[in-house]
């Protein structure tokens, strides 16, 4: 369905040469990558372990009745409702060229395709599964909700730098306009999803607000994007403070249970990634608009997946689980999937 709806789009011109490296040199920037002697793969190192220490932190404090579950709900509500929707709107506050922006209609094109046929793919799994329908949306909802910009926007910026991050940038606009209307529905499985909650949820709202000022010429007064942008930095430690407090009280046997959890991991680390890379590199489509759409769908679960689990009523003990064990097996599946598009592509 995907390779049908990629032909169709007849998308096979090149978008310019502002990416145009040639394959000698990113085969040697991978192995400073995956070596780890390059200032960007240190920065991705360092992140990862400032990420273990949080949701380290927020065990300890989660034992000690610190964060005890009133203060994490309120604290899920406060990232929701106004540090995440700060976060998006901060991050689409950029200037561009009017050159760049017609370069990365591509890559807008391909990645609807791709979530739609993701969506297709989460609607085909419904029909076949016996699981609760609770349960089932909790797994689907995991699926489809990546961590594309902690995970993925670093790997990108390794590979090809600002530029790069500008065109994964606008990849990702369909990951937050499909994540914030249907995702959300799929963690209330059995409630009629009215437009209002598909489109009126401060996600969505806030992506659309972000995608009007990123076309906007220009960018927002330092007073006002300045504070968003504080505001918005707060997302990801709540979010590793209350995943952390939540693993905090299970037993350590239990952090990859349920099973499924690993089966939504490898969708999203393995199979994504493989199907999208065999796909795009059939088409013979220029090198940025197969590794960049195949590194952003080769992300593990998004940070806060557990929060809006919380928010939203399903299970986010076992949606904290999934966090920690897909972005763990990142740290070994990201190279992988680099060196295999720098190699092959």
């Amino acid at each position: 369905m995907l390779l049908w709806l990629l032909q169709g789009g007849g998308y096979k011109t090149r978008c310019g040469d502002a990416l145009g490296d040639d394959r000698r040199t990113n085969v040697r920037r991978f192995f400073i990558i995956v070596l780890g002697k390059g200032d960007n793969m240190q920065e991705v190192l360092r992140e990862l372990a400032v990420l273990l220490v949080i949701l380290c932190a927020g065990a300890y404090l989660g034992k000690r009745g610190v964060l005890g579950e009133a203060c994490i709900l309120q604290l899920n509500k406060f990232v929701v409702n106004v540090a995440f929707p700060a976060l998006m709107i901060a991050s689409l506050d950029q200037d561009f060229t009017a050159e760049l922006f017609r370069d990365s209609v591509g890559l807008m094109v391909i990645s609807w395709l791709c979530f739609g046929a993701v969506v297709l793919f989460l609607e085909a799994w419904k029909r076949v599964s016996r699981r609760p329908p609770q349960e089932l949306g909790l797994l689907r909802f995991l699926v489809l909700f990546g961590n594309t910009a902690f995970m993925g926007y670093p790997v990108v910026r390794a590979v090809y730098g600002s530029t790069g991050v500008f065109y994964a940038s606008i990849f990702n606009l369909a990951h937050h306009f499909v994540s914030f209307s249907y995702g959300l529905s799929l963690l209330q499985p059995g409630r009629r999803a009215g437009i209002k909650k598909w489109f009126g949820n401060i996600g969505f709202l806030a992506t659309i607000v972000g995608f009007l000022i990123f076309l906007i010429p220009g960018t927002l007064p330092y007073t006002i994007h300045r504070p968003l942008e504080w505001i918005g930095d707060i997302t990801i430690p709540v979010c590793l403070l209350n995943a952390g407090a939540r693993l905090g009280t299970s037993k350590l046997r239990d952090l990859a249970k349920p099973h499924a959890i690993w089966g939504t991991s490898l969708i999203r680390l393995l199979a994504f990634p493989a199907v999208l890379f065999l796909v795009l590199r059939a088409l013979k489509l220029p090198e940025q608009w197969i590794i960049i759409p195949t590194v952003i769908f080769g992300t593990p679960v998004a940070l806060t997946a557990g929060l809006f689990a919380e928010e939203y009523g399903n299970d986010a003990c076992v949606a904290n689980r999934a966090v920690v064990l897909s972005n763990l097996l990142a740290v070994v599946t990201m190279p992988v999937w680099v060196w295999i598009l720098l190699r092959w592509v």
